[in-house]
């Protein structure tokens, strides 16, 4: 199976914020066992956006408009990437879907997985959060410039191809390429598509403050509601024939 691991840094967090850079480390993979056969390809390129830089963002990636100042994606060199991917990865896909639309509109449409929202963390190891910063300073991965789109893919890889050895799938990847594949919302939708519901605020661009829920899942709240309101009406009705001077007339 062939890997993409996608790591995108932006102007900001929300809809309108576009990309700045792009990091995509191509990647096969034995899938049953979670472990890596070797490293393909890999991408990394800037370009110069459209909107405003928030301070924060630089002060998270250091990039400024001066530094993008004339600079392009490489949109052949991506797009042949995730084309050749069976599956994308990234730690929070759904901001990262969001962004990487902008550069590959259908990207959506690919199979991906969430390293942050599929994977139990918490079976290999007890941490504050789930963050690429906390898992990498806890296994001592090393991060020669955090915050850099292909540095982080590379870091990333390290981290799912860990082999930690206490359940079934030994590697986090294994784990990780077990689950269903993860449903992003994106805000622009395809011709045809009905608009995707609202999202709750996000407050962490790796989307570590919730545990993920496939899309689809059962509710049964309101069916067992139901079922209690049909049996109470069932056992009253049985109780007029049976007894009828005790039920109260009304």
């Amino acid at each position: 199976m062939r890997v993409a691991i996608v790591s995108t840094e932006t102007t900001g967090l929300t809809p309108a914020d576009e990309p700045v850079s792009i990091g995509l480390l191509l990647v096969e993979v034995a899938p049953k066992a979670g472990s890596l056969v070797r490293e393909i390809t890999e991408y990394y390129g800037s370009q110069e956006p459209r909107v405003p830089i928030s301070a924060a963002a630089t002060g998270m990636h250091g990039l400024t408009a001066e530094m993008l100042r004339g600079q392009r994606f490489d949109v052949d060199a991506i797009r042949a990437i995730v084309d050749e991917a069976d599956v994308l990865v990234a730690h929070g896909a759904e901001f990262n879907v969001r962004m990487l639309e902008k550069v590959v509109p259908d990207v959506h449409r690919k199979r991906w997985r969430c390293s942050v929202r599929q994977v139990r963390w918490a079976q290999y190891f007890h941490v504050p959060n789930h963050k690429l910063d906390t898992l990498c300073d806890h296994l001592r991965i090393f991060r020669p410039r955090p915050q850099v789109a292909l540095d982080d893919c590379l870091a990333l890889s390290k981290l799912l191809f860990r082999h930690m050895g206490a359940v079934t799938q030994a590697t986090p990847m294994g784990f990780l390429l077990a689950q269903p594949d993860f449903v992003a919302r994106v805000a622009k939708q395809a011709p045809g598509l009905a608009p995707a519901p609202p999202r709750p605020a996000q407050h962490s661009r790796d989307e570590s403050a919730q545990p993920w829920v496939p899309q689809g899942e059962p509710r049964y709240d309101r069916p067992m509601r139901g079922l209690v309101l049909v049996a109470m009406f069932l056992i009253l009705a049985a109780a007029a024939l049976i007894w009828p001077d005790m039920v109260p007339r009304w």
